[in-house]
């Protein structure tokens, strides 16, 4: 085979190896540029096969849509200008010169826009993996993440939880699918609150719950946005993990008093009485913050479940 032929020979198959990866590419850019184009001509009603939000880049189109429209006009003229130097055999050396020229151009425009629509996207990824595991900005296992966010609760404190708001298997029922509020630190270094705002009209109301404490410091408590009657705490009795006021006063032969092999989970009823003015609203849940109850806490854990409010009578 002469030199020459073996050449030409090497050329091709170089040539056809930069279109094959140049077709691998262009493809997904191509799919991109049509999306942004689809997004901005389609009609409301007309369902796109991805969505600019579904691909995290929704916030480039709403804050700089221009960095998109300067993406397709570059991946047009990069795309075009290679079209044009890989169809035209027998170009004028001039028309060939400007080929390269507009392909360069818009070859180097196109790189550094492509780049940071991939960061954005990227961005987008991982935020949407970190929000899978998170919760108002907190994160937490899955079954406290469903709970909290299914009945309405917000976790005001939250240090030294490892994560862990909500658990089941030891509710004062007996049934191990029942979850409720949770707190574990062996040190007793857990600060969590919990709590939920409710309007209601004016009024004299109670918060009735379940809880039980490991040791002294965990409180029921109830107050108001306003502040004006300050906040009720009620400590939650702390029995441990057996007994308990509801498995003391439960009837024999009950769920509540056959739990835990007969000697119940610790589990006490909490009543918490507050008054509410006009135009106020009511906010109760538990906490086990020194600096919101002013005492000391002493406890490697708490539960508590089933909250409801009351109203007792008219101000």
């Amino acid at each position: 085979m002469e030199k020459s032929t073996t050449i030409n020979l090497c050329v091709k198959i170089i040539k056809a190896i930069l279109v094959t990866v140049g077709v691998i590419v262009a493809v997904p850019m191509i799919l991109l540029a049509l999306e942004v184009i689809g997004s901005r001509v389609a009609p409301d009603t007309m369902e796109l096969p991805f969505t600019l939000k579904r691909l995290g880049l929704d916030g480039i189109e709403a804050n700089s849509p221009g960095l998109f429209t300067t993406y397709i006009i570059a991946l047009f003229f990069t795309l075009l200008g290679a079209v044009y130097l890989l169809a035209g055999k027998q170009m004028q050396k001039i028309e060939r010169i400007a080929s390269w020229c507009v392909f360069g151009v818009a070859l180097c425009v196109l790189l550094p826009t492509t780049r940071t629509i991939l960061k954005e996207n990227k961005k987008a990824l991982v935020a949407k993996v970190e929000n899978r595991d998170t919760y108002m900005g907190i994160k937490m296992d899955e079954l406290s993440k469903n709970f909290i966010s299914k009945n309405g609760w917000t976790i005001t404190k939250h240090e030294n939880c490892y994560d862990c708001y909500v658990r089941k298997g030891e509710h004062y029922s007996g049934d191990p699918d029942r979850a409720y509020l949770d707190a574990w630190n062996p040190n007793n270094a857990q600060v969590y609150q919990a709590e939920k705002q409710q309007p209601i009209e004016a009024g004299t109301y109670r918060i009735i719950c379940s809880a039980r404490a490991e040791g002294p410091g965990c409180y029921i408590f109830a107050t108001t946005t306003s502040g004006k009657y300050g906040v009720k705490l009620v400590e939650v009795p702390h029995y441990g993990n057996t007994e308990g006021e509801i498995w003391e006063n439960a009837l024999d032969g009950s769920a509540e008093k056959e739990v835990n092999s007969g000697n119940g989970f610790g589990w006490s009823k909490v009543v918490v009485t507050i008054q509410v003015g006009e135009h106020d609203t009511l906010i109760y849940g538990v906490t086990s913050d020194s600096k919101f109850t002013g005492k000391p806490f002493k406890s490697q854990w708490f539960s508590a479940a089933d909250f409801e409010v009351e109203r007792l009578g008219i101000n």
